[in-house]
């Protein structure tokens, strides 16, 4: 996770740079479900320090992922998101490696959180409240351990045994007190929040938040569904992943200036922004601050890159001849 949180900051750095080419995902809703297909590729000019034994390289990348998105998977005991990543070569387009990308996904999102966390949340130990108990909420303690001192956990799902199960592995992993809770109580008692679900409404009263409060929102994706209330939002200062993405897809932002609640100007600016150092990700202790992520091509293209110069030297991983 360390590695992966290192790497997707070296990928916004070079975002503000003007190194990174990442047009708009492609969506395509498959008719006759509410299936969604998303393909996300990403170029990435220079890419320093990446990677066992890169410390002093400078290279490129290229490479796409394909991510579906089926809810009614859960249904059939399948994962609700399904992924692979390909990996090419930055000089030549050669195909260099696929990747399992649920993996991928699961880890780059956390990691981005992460980042965001080191440079927008207020100093000082945390009171964690994640919301939901599935891969995301996983990788988002283990992504929050690595850049706060985490003193407790609060684990907040509507579907209580995985919550129950989430919170004991979390307690024999990271030896912290953790336990299940309301979604007022988490709102109410944490210094960190991270909302990794499939809601379509908001998860808790935003009156409840506290003063110095961060959040990182990431299971809302749509233009039309948010883990946020309007009020949560309207008392935050909210920094985004990138126009191209929370910007144009984020019910959670986009619903309070359509209701007339905020205007746009209540985005402070872009994470590529904050980690350059070109926006403040806060401005004093007592702000409240939101991270709003629907996801980038360039963590993705990050992360794959880290994980095929790893397994190279590693001998890890299957040559396969197309």
């Amino acid at each position: 996770m360390r590695e992966v949180i290192d790497a997707v900051e070296i990928g916004f750095r070079a975002l503000a740079q003007g190194d990174v080419v990442a047009p708009e995902r492609l969506r395509l809703d498959i008719p006759g479900s509410s299936g969604v297909l998303l393909e996300m590729p990403a170029c990435a000019r220079v890419l320093r320090r990446l990677g066992a034994g890169e410390s002093n390289v400078e290279r490129g990348a290229l490479g796409t992922k394909i991510v579906s998105v089926f809810e009614a998977n859960a249904e059939k005991n399948l994962d609700v998101v399904q992924a692979v990543y390909l990996l090419l070569d930055h000089s030549t387009g050669v195909p260099g490696a696929l990747i399992e990308g649920r993996f991928i996904t699961g880890i780059r999102t956390a990691a981005t959180s992460a980042v965001a966390t080191r440079h927008v949340a207020s100093r000082g130990p945390k009171r964690l409240a994640i919301f939901g108990a599935g891969v995301q909420a996983r990788f988002h303690i283990e992504a929050m351990a690595e850049v706060v001192p985490v003193t407790r956990i609060m684990i907040c799902s509507r579907t209580r045994r995985r919550a129950k199960a989430l919170a004991e592995h979390t307690r024999a992993r990271h030896g912290v007190p953790c336990e299940v809770v309301s979604a007022d109580e988490a709102a109410a008692e944490a210094d960190l929040i991270c909302t990794c679900t499939t809601a379509a409404a908001p998860l808790f009263d935003g009156a409840l938040l506290k003063p110095g409060t961060h959040i990182n929102a990431v299971g809302a994706f749509t233009p039309w569904t948010r883990e946020l209330d309007t009020e949560a939002v309207r008392r935050s200062r909210v920094i985004i992943d990138a126009e191209s993405a929370a910007g144009r897809e984020a019910g959670d932002v986009l619903i309070p200036i359509s209701e007339g609640a905020i205007g746009s100007d209540h985005i402070k600016g872009a994470l590529a922004d904050v980690v350059s150092g070109k926006v403040k990700g806060r401005e004093s202790a007592e702000d409240i601050t939101i991270f709003k992520s629907c996801g980038l091509a360039i963590e993705d293209l990050v992360t794959a890159q880290l994980a095929c110069v790893n397994a190279i030297a590693r001998n890890v991983g299957q040559r396969v001849d197309l």
